[in-house]
């Protein structure tokens, strides 16, 4: 039986609450020896464990790493005391964007809003699922959480309670009064998660995406955010807006014998389907898909 990070595959990041100190790492030893126990379990598949993360140490000393470890490239914001700072350097991706909001100006006007829960939040979205599932339906790719209409349900739901204090922050990029793009984040512990980005396939070729990250880390910096993360991995659209890049691991920890099968799977099997699925044609992918 496998034991894997609750809220998977909707979190992105995966940790335990633990105080710092000489014992953090018996406690989380004493902690997952004891679920094996009461449960029955004989594998901790642990991914998305940031370098920085409290079980990060413990883990690396004793698990065994499924596959390489990816990188998130982070924008860290506390060397700019205000945009005007930010904006003075040189940025690969700024002077595109600044072409490219002269377009949407030209095709109608743009705005551009960054939504808190409730129901307009709710509505965003459930429109970003809508748009994700187009853009992978045409490449042929599958993404496991989008095959799960629980996970829909569960963030729509998310988005629409006010009373959670989630920190959900939509960015949300308007142009001639149509949805162009989508940014799903989070903001919590002075941080800003890019847990999301999609765009209307209508304005796909002016590229909103990429304008509607700038425009969120501008909030970022304005609101005194100390990072955006945009999640691993580390993409060139995501480095052009960094300075920093943390470690991202996933282990695999066997508690029983009968584990030991279940890490042939994690670390083996399943990356090595995924890669021959990656290579096949795209009309076969796009057959399998369904």
């Amino acid at each position: 039986r496998v034991a894997c990070w609750a809220g998977d595959p909707i979190g992105q990041y995966g940790d335990v609450i633990a105080a710092d100190g000489p014992a953090r790492e018996e406690w989380i030893e004493a902690a997952f020896a004891e679920i094996g126990r009461q449960e029955d379990i004989g594998f901790l598949c642990l991914r998305g464990l940031r370098a920085d993360s409290a079980i990060a140490a413990w883990a690396a000393r004793r698990g065994i790493a499924l596959g390489p470890s990816a990188e998130t490239p982070v924008l860290d914001t506390t060397a700019y005391s205000c945009l005007d700072g930010f904006m003075a350097d040189d940025w690969p991706l700024a002077k595109r964007n600044a072409k490219r909001m002269r377009k949407f100006d030209s095709l109608g006007g743009m705005n551009f809003e960054i939504v808190g829960p409730g129901q307009e939040a709710a509505a965003l979205v459930a429109k970003a699922f809508a748009f994700k599932r187009e853009w992978l339906a045409a490449r042929g790719l599958y993404g496991r959480a989008f095959n799960d209409s629980r996970m829909e349900n569960c963030l729509v739901e998310f988005a629409g309670d006010a009373s959670a204090s989630s920190g959900l922050a939509v960015s949300h990029l308007i142009v001639d009064g149509e949805t162009a793009a989508i940014e799903i984040g989070f903001r919590r512990g002075g941080r800003h998660y890019a847990y999301m980005g999609t765009f209307a396939p209508d304005f796909a070729k002016h590229s909103p995406g990429f304008v509607v990250t700038e425009l969120t880390i501008r909030d970022c910096v304005e609101q005194g955010i100390a990072e955006y993360d945009p999640l691993p991995p580390a993409a060139e659209y995501k480095l052009a807006w960094s300075n920093a890049r943390i470690a991202v691991h996933d282990y695999g920890i066997v508690l029983g014998w009968g584990g030991y099968l279940s890490l042939v799977v994690a670390a083996w099997a399943r990356p090595a389907a995924k890669r021959l699925f990656e290579r096949l044609p795209l009309k076969i992918r796009q057959k399998l898909r369904k």
